[in-house]
């Protein structure tokens, strides 16, 4: 449910998909999976390849944010908040792409 997922940290929205990898490089001390199903995300997709784990880290922590506003703001019914993430995580990419610094 949002509730459960509003709850979890955003390293577990980053990896959620992947547990089966995780547990397995937990249990034979290999390295832990970067992503999950987040991985198929298009602002994944268009990152460099030496960004791809930066960026999904960006965007599990914004994917966090959103769906606890989404949980616990009541009545909002606004898209102002998912928008202006979004716009936030394009600057990001930006920045990792071409060097433009977002805006604060």
């Amino acid at each position: 449910s949002l509730l459960n997922l509003a709850k979890q940290p955003a390293s577990t929205v980053q990896i959620l998909g992947a547990e089966k990898a995780l547990f397995r490089a937990l249990k034979t001390k290999h390295e832990t999976p970067k992503y999950g199903l987040i991985y198929h995300s298009s602002f994944i997709g268009r990152a460099q390849a030496r960004n791809k784990g930066r960026i999904s880290r960006y965007l599990a922590n914004k994917c966090s944010i959103a769906t606890r506003i989404d949980c616990f703001t009541e009545g909002a019914g606004t898209s102002a908040f998912g928008e202006r993430l979004k716009e936030q995580v394009e600057e990001r990419l930006a920045f990792y792409d071409k060097g433009t610094a977002p805006r604060k």
